[in-house]
């Protein structure tokens, strides 16, 4: 089926053309700021240069009779000043085709993708391309070092790679997991299109630190302070038995080596009911310690991958029209995606570049896309000794942030927080 030319959705990506609308974008969006204002020619003839290096990148979504399936594209996307909220729904007819967009403001570029052609990872790989060429041909001395990707370096099979299909095991059994339905946050809802991001930093050492008193990883701290909040917040309002549940990502690439740049994710959902919400931290880390870390092994993954697959292998299910198969996976996104967490905390990890490079750099940032039966979720980077982490949400409320960013605070953590509306400029105003 793969050519030059086009080639298939891989695995975890069908889902998305079933449930994309501007209320469920299924978008992420990566931004690296510069020291020195951007000069927008320049990014265009460095986006211009990055595409030839990410051919993945360079397709349009097309609607088959059985599958969607991607095309090659002709043409480069055009950057664009930023003059929209974050993470707003990537519509390939607005994008003149593209599955992501560019965008910049003063001395920040934006990245936003639409999840079905690529995972965070992916997606930072892209980026540091882009920010390496940008530099390069604004005449700084820059090297590429280990860590970015150049025209140097040509693109292999391997970075298009379906890797859940080389890793799915027909002889084992699938299991898939937790299926019981979360409580779900809800507040008032912001307009569509529009949405807000917190911003939380702290230094990368004491939070490093505070975690190993626990003995967890920074992951699993900052996801038990996040379950923490939710269950502070909503035991004021909430009566159910339904477990307020965090959803992890977990980077595959890890545990299946693989250096596909398409997505190769796998969300762990662990939580716990509203009648924990007192009980000590300790006790909360090490139930989302034990969780995480049974759940990343391969042996644990490979029976939770193949779902999945084999259901895309299916004979009865490829032979289905599209609008069938449409139909089907809304319904089970609906009953095994949204329904089963309340939230979602993604830790995107630390960014490596040159000494050459990062001299011209400021930060990164990593936000996330909201729907509506998920208003509000966390993400994270850390960049020079920071952790940079951003709450999205397009409800009016900010309980959860005050209360994650207070408990932060009370362990001993100094934060910077600040609140941005692309609205009003990028404008940032302390959150008291």
């Amino acid at each position: 089926m793969n050519n030059e030319n086009w080639y298939p959705l891989e695995t975890s990506a069908l889902i998305y053309p079933a449930i994309i609308s501007p209320r469920q974008p299924s978008v992420f969006r990566l931004s690296c700021t510069f020291n020195e204002e951007i000069d927008p020619e320049i990014l265009q003839t460095a986006l211009n240069v990055t595409m030839v290096r990410y051919p993945g990148f360079n397709m349009t979504l097309k609607r088959g009779a059985f599958w969607f399936y991607f095309e090659e594209m002709e043409k480069h996307p055009t950057m664009k000043p930023e003059q929209y909220y974050p993470c707003q729904m990537v519509d390939p007819e607005v994008e003149d085709g593209f599955l992501f967009r560019v965008t910049w403001f003063r001395n920040r570029v934006n990245l936003e993708v639409f999840h079905v052609i690529s995972d965070g990872t992916g997606g930072l790989e892209f980026l540091k391309t882009l920010v390496y060429y940008y530099l390069l041909l604004s005449g700084k001395d820059v090297k590429p070092g280990e860590n970015v990707r150049t025209l140097g370096h040509k693109p292999t099979d391997e970075e298009r790679e379906n890797s859940f299909l080389r890793y799915y095991d027909p002889q084992v059994p699938s299991d898939r997991a937790d299926n019981s339905v979360a409580l779900h946050y809800s507040g008032t809802q912001m307009p569509v299109g529009h949405s807000r991001a917190i911003h939380i930093r702290t230094k990368t050492a004491p939070l490093l630190s505070l975690s190993h008193e626990y003995q967890v990883t920074i992951t699993e701290y900052l996801t038990a302070q996040l379950l923490r909040s939710f269950l502070d917040v909503l035991k004021e309002t909430a009566e159910s038995d339904k477990p307020v549940k965090i959803s992890v990502p977990i980077n595959l690439r890890k545990l299946f080596p693989s250096d596909t740049l398409r997505n190769f994710t796998y969300f762990a959902n662990i939580g716990k009911p509203l009648s924990c919400a007192d009980e000590p931290l300790e006790e909360t880390l090490q139930y989302i310690k034990t969780q995480l870390r049974a759940t990343c092994t391969r042996e644990a993954l490979v029976p939770r991958l193949n779902p999945n697959v084999s259901s895309e292998k299916n004979p009865f299910l490829r032979a289905a029209p599209l609008s069938l198969k449409q139909l089907v996976l809304r319904q089970a996104h609906h009953i095994l995606g949204d329904n089963l967490f309340t939230a979602s905390y993604s830790n995107l990890g630390i960014i490596r570049l040159d000494e050459s490079i990062a001299k011209h750099i400021n930060n990164f940032d990593f936000g996330l896309s909201c729907s509506d039966l998920i208003p509000l979720n966390l993400s994270m980077l850390s960049w020079d000794d920071t952790a940079y982490l951003t709450f999205s949400s397009i409800v009016e409320e900010r309980d959860v942030e005050r209360t994650f960013a207070r408990r932060l605070n009370n362990a001993g953590l100094e934060l910077q927080v600040w609140s941005s509306d692309p609205e009003n400029g990028g404008k940032h105003e302390n959150l008291s």
